[in-house]
């Protein structure tokens, strides 16, 4: 469990409440992003951690490691312990396995910017169900997999096309 989650329920807030009172800061984070944060996938900015602290009553230490929020370049004894250095920060743990997950299982991972209002209405899990899907992940699931059986297609059409001579014989 990652120590937000420790904290949040020590304190007993709600990742929601949380991500509610970060988005006055900044209204760039929203509980997609809040939860990026809770689930070590990245940082948040100095100013977000700042009012992420204020609401959990806690440090920026209580929540990171010191190697994880420092800008300095790390010295060499923390390179070679596999520490990074300042263009290609070591990852955390976590997100350190979920890479290895995504890649032990051929997965690729997608982001994407849509205009919000489109969104909220489009992904909202009511709208989702009327159009048949069950989540935004099987909505983008299925549109890849479409995708996937044009492009065959159109593969296909493409070698025959090669393979048939001028007069139209193979």
């Amino acid at each position: 469990m990652s120590r937000y989650k420790k904290l949040m329920i020590q304190r007993g807030v709600m990742q929601k409440a949380v991500a509610e009172k970060v988005h006055k800061t900044d209204p760039r984070v929203d509980t997609s992003l809040l939860s990026k944060f809770v689930n070590d996938v990245c940082l948040p900015t100095p100013r977000t951690l700042e009012t992420i602290c204020k609401t959990l009553a806690c440090a920026p230490l209580d929540i990171y490691d010191p190697a994880e929020i420092t800008l300095a370049p790390p010295t060499s004894a923390q390179e070679a312990a596999g520490g990074g250095n300042a263009d290609n920060p070591a990852p955390s743990a976590e997100a350190a396995k979920k890479r290895e997950r995504r890649r032990v299982k051929g997965l690729y991972n997608l982001t994407v910017e849509i205009p919000r209002d489109v969104a909220e209405r489009v992904f909202a899990s009511e709208a989702l169900r009327k159009l048949g899907y069950l989540s935004k992940s099987d909505f983008v699931r299925q549109a890849v997999a479409a995708l996937d059986a044009r492009l065959s297609t159109i593969e296909a059409k493409e070698k025959a096309a090669r393979e048939t001579t001028p007069n139209g014989k193979k």
